[in-house]
């Protein structure tokens, strides 16, 4: 009895324990079922409640600088004394052109109200149009907004005018001398920008009044002027440093444009419509390599900064041709905002990047800078070499190589398997043993001089002595000119033994 006691007890125990775990693992079970069904509750929730992305405006085209690029050099896509547009406006840096762009607009306007009523009713009704260029979205009401547009419009207007009259004199104006280096650099940045069309049509409105004290120079000059042939006129030291090459450019009034940015940069594109973009693999090598391959570089004038090409020569060697490119401390931030704007915008191509990584393969060491300067190739403002080469190699920082809409893939490829080619390496080998100094390469033809003589030396001993062995076979002239070093003639001897015999 006191057994089955006992495993009764057992029984009963072991039963309570199972229902004990039950509930617990059952409450666990609810209480995770629980919360599966809270997360996906809410999922579901935020899903049915999220809201549309708003599509961007197909006429989007002037864009903040994405942060991965900024990164690189802040300071390249920042103004630095004028803000235009409303990305920087309010900035307390920029605060002192303020009263200068208001001086510009009251001098335009003071006396020509009737001109002023119309630009406002102008702008009042492309408004929405140029609210629809920024990606961003401003905020600033309607009035604040045109009122923005008209200011800033007008000093962008007016300093085109002024600056690029030769009749005035640069600094004479309500534009000191000393502005016009960093208002050009300001005035390129993709921030800070005001749609083209806004200009043109207060370029339009105001082209019979001025603000400048010399109003009969100021008309007569501006009456054959465009907006986008002052505009490069007035951006040409930021290109090339001289208008005189970009002659063909500012001929030319059909270049059109969003903004100043993308005016400049679509009067630097190379030439040609059906301009092939096709993928490229491989980077350019160096140019000092290419020079040792045989390869020439050659600077080619009047054409545009992009336009660079190769071609054959008459050796069946390969001829690069690069225009001439001048770099200052301002070219940085021209290049990296072109850039960024071919990054944004979709209608573009990315040339200006792919020229940028073409450059960057070109130039490795201070030996490649020195190649292109002495090619007048590249000028520059800086103390030294070396730092253009760190400048040419900084440009592409953080931007990622479009290698399948390459302009440049067939010079690339031409240069590129001509350089591997065998008669391009063995001359490279050649060079690089025998002539990679001008010590190396007076000794080197000191040498070859040397075996000359010594093979004319031997043949003037063969001519010498042709008499004696004229009725000789070839191989009296061969034992001749092995023996003629040594003062022994193989002829002679032979005659010797002749006669001795008799």
């Amino acid at each position: 009895m006191a057994g089955r006691s006992t495993f009764t007890r057992f029984l009963l125990q072991q039963k309570g324990r199972k229902q004990i775990l039950n509930v617990r693992f059952g409450s666990h079970r609810s209480l995770h079922q629980s919360s599966n069904s809270n997360w996906r509750s809410s999922l579901n929730q935020e899903l049915n409640n999220s809201i549309e992305t708003p599509k961007q405006s197909p006429s989007v085209c002037i864009y903040k600088v994405p942060t991965t690029i900024r990164m690189a050099r802040t300071k390249a896509y920042d103004p630095s004394i004028v803000s235009i547009g409303p990305y920087h406006r309010g900035s307390p840096h920029l605060q002192a052109m303020e009263p200068v762009k208001m001086e510009v607009f009251r001098r335009l306007f003071f006396q020509n109200r009737e001109t002023l009523d119309s630009a406002m009713d102008a702008l009042e009704k492309l408004e929405d149009q140029a609210r629809n260029c920024y990606s961003e979205n401003v905020q600033l009401g309607r009035d604040e907004f045109v009122k923005m547009l008209l200011i800033d419009g007008c000093f962008l207007v007016e300093i085109l005018r002024e600056t690029t009259n030769p009749r005035l004199k640069l600094g004479s104006g309500i534009i000191k001398r000393w502005m016009v280096p960093q208002i050009q650099r300001d005035l390129i940045m993709l921030e800070n920008q005001l749609p083209l069309f806004i200009l043109q049509e207060l370029f339009r409105l105001t082209r019979n009044i001025s603000s400048q004290e010399n109003q009969s120079d100021a008309i007569s000059f501006r009456h054959p002027q465009t907006l986008q042939r002052l505009a490069l006129d007035f951006f040409s030291p930021l290109v090339q440093g001289s208008s005189n090459t970009y002659s063909t450019c500012l001929r030319k009034n059909s270049i059109k444009g969003e903004h100043f940015l993308d005016l400049l940069r679509n009067s630097i594109l190379p030439a040609g419509n059906g301009l092939s973009r096709q993928n490229q693999i491989h980077m350019i090598r160096p140019i000092s390599e290419l020079k040792l391959a045989g390869i020439k570089v050659e600077v080619v004038e009047n054409c545009s900064p992009l336009d660079i090409s190769v071609k054959k020569t008459w050796t069946m060697a390969r001829k690069l041709t690069i225009p001439r490119l001048y770099i200052d401390d301002r070219k940085g931030s021209l290049f990296r905002n072109m850039v960024a704007f071919e990054k944004c915008h979709k209608e573009c191509n990315p040339d200006i990047a792919t020229y940028l990584f073409f450059l960057d393969g070109l130039v490795h060491s201070l030996k490649d800078i020195e190649v292109l300067h002495y090619n007048d190739i590249v000028h520059h403002s800086f103390s030294c070499d070396e730092e253009v080469a760190k400048f040419v190699n900084s440009q592409c920082t953080e931007i990622g190589r479009d290698a399948g809409e390459s302009y440049l893939h067939s010079v690339v490829d031409d240069v590129n398997s001509y350089s591997r080619s065998f008669r391009a390496r063995n001359r490279a080998w050649m060079v690089r043993h025998y002539f990679s100094s001008w010590l190396v390469g007076v000794s080197t033809f000191g040498a070859f001089l040397a075996l000359y003589l010594t093979f004319v030396q031997a043949a003037s001993s063969i001519a010498n002595h042709s008499k004696s062995s004229e009725n000789k076979g070839l191989y009296y002239y061969i034992m001749d000119t092995f023996l003629f070093p040594l003062g022994k003639s193989y002829s002679s001897s032979d005659n010797r033994t002749n006669v001795g015999r008799r």
